[in-house]
């Protein structure tokens, strides 16, 4: 891989970030201006969620003298996420989760492109992801004053950090390394909030996920012998995630 093309990853990961922040700045500028005193809560809160995750198929390509392909095998699981945030007013609130999954993924079989297909076996790059998110959530109904009782719908978007871990694994005499990558994630979807008591709330949600790519390292070894390939492999990282949770509001 080129210096050049190294370098333009950090640029475009600056980029993208500058985007999301200008983008915060407007939106919190518009709630400021819709909100009145009398809207602020300021309520902080405290969440923990579990739930179950499904993983998009994405095969994976590395190019070594010729571009080769592994076939990426999807797996179900369960996702852990804690997290804190911030009521700001009736109809919008804010925090912060970090969220965790292993299992989500692994290369399944690779084909060398000259009608040769093998198993990838011993870790097969299984993949693992922690996620650190911010996120918002507007609740449409509360916006146009629609009093909807102890529930509270809404939509939700956010924008955060991936860091994602990939084993090493096995081709016939070949092993490839492994490899962590820091990632850009995004995130949006929509839920219920159901308030038990004025301080413990049930929230039940569904996001898709975007966790950038996985990665595995440049190096490996062919029968003992290191040698390094010219890129690495790399396949999309995404989910269709369903949150079940509480919430205890201070």
């Amino acid at each position: 891989m080129s210096s050049d093309s190294s370098a333009s990853k950090p640029r475009k990961l600056v980029r993208k970030s500058v985007h999301v922040a200008m983008f915060a700045a407007l939106g919190l500028a518009w709630l400021h201006s819709t909100a009145s005193a009398e809207e602020w809560l300021l309520a902080p809160y405290l969440r923990a969620d579990i739930g179950y995750s499904s993983t998009d198929a994405n095969d994976a390509t590395v190019f070594d003298d010729a571009p080769r392909k592994f076939e990426t095998d999807p797996h179900t699981g369960a996702r852990f996420q804690v997290g804190a945030g911030l009521e700001l007013t009736r109809y919008f609130r804010t925090d912060v989760t970090i969220s965790y999954r292993d299992n989500m993924a692994d290369l399944d079989t690779f084909d060398n492109l000259g009608g040769f297909r093998f198993n990838v076996t011993d870790g097969r790059h299984n993949t693992s992801n922690i996620t650190t998110m911010l996120a918002g959530y507007i609740d449409p109904f509360a916006v146009l004053k629609i009093d909807t009782g102890n529930f509270s719908p809404y939509l939700q978007a956010g924008v955060g950090w991936a860091r994602n871990t990939t084993k090493s694994s096995r081709i016939t005499s070949s092993v490839l390394d492994g490899k962590t990558s820091d990632e850009l994630a995004w995130q949006v979807g929509a839920g219920l909030n159901y308030a038990l008591t004025d301080s413990w709330k049930v929230d039940l949600s569904y996001r898709y996920i975007d966790m950038g790519k996985a990665r595995t390292s440049r190096l490996y070894t062919d029968a003992g012998v290191p040698d390094i390939l010219v890129e690495e492999a790399q396949f999309d990282l995404k989910a269709h995630e369903v949150l079940l949770g509480l919430q205890y509001q201070f």
